[in-house]
């Protein structure tokens, strides 16, 4: 197909048969900017319900924060409940009565990397109705280096004590101890989670 070159005005009109052939035409009805039929009734309520515990999820995991936070030895033993559980479920869960049905390796992570997985298995241990999870955070790490290449946090037991912090921030968490030698000892901790709420 050539274009036409500039040899005065073109004649742009249809051509007779193109008319002929299409036949009657008429224009379309503007029906605005929505694209699928409003929800209404009680997909509304489940659709507005899904959304707010998606927002909730989102600021839970990013109130993970750092305030308070502490280094804790390589060695050092960890125990946390939250007020009002009864002593005897702490108890079982130090003594690996609770035998975990879920568990997160945490070797070689970065620390921002660690966080989002410890987030994401207590929200699907939750999810899947697992009541105990091993975390397995390791004792001291060889370090990492920062921004400017230097290594920092070497000899230090950066993501046990993270990983300590963390845990205490989550509502999900019940409570948590350090395992038993067979399961990782100082290495690694039971965490006893809440029953999560069922759906209506």
């Amino acid at each position: 197909m050539s274009l036409p070159s500039d040899q005065g005005p073109q004649d742009l009109s249809p051509d007779p048969d193109f008319k002929s052939a299409l036949g009657k035409v008429s224009a379309l009805k503007k029906t605005g900017r929505q694209t699928t039929p409003a929800i209404k009734g009680i997909d509304a309520l489940s659709t507005a319900t899904r959304r707010a515990a998606a927002i909730e999820q989102v600021q839970e995991k990013a109130a993970l924060g750092e305030q308070g936070f502490e280094l804790i030895e390589s060695e050092q033993s960890i125990s946390y409940s939250r007020v009002g559980l009864d002593s005897g479920s702490l108890r079982r869960l130090s003594h690996g009565h609770m035998r975990p049905t879920l568990t997160l390796d945490l070797h070689g992570y970065r620390v921002e990397a660690a966080r989002d997985s410890v987030w994401q298995a207590v929200k699907h241990g939750q999810a899947e109705g697992d009541r105990c999870l091993l975390i397995v955070h390791g004792k001291a790490g060889a370090g990492y280096k920062d921004e400017s290449g230097a290594i920092t946090g070497a000899g230090q037991a950066l993501i046990k004590s993270h990983v300590n912090h963390w845990l205490q921030q989550l509502d999900g968490v019940l409570a948590f101890t350090s395992a038993l030698p067979k399961d990782g000892g100082t290495g690694a901790l039971y965490v006893l989670l809440k029953k999560a709420k069922k759906r209506a």
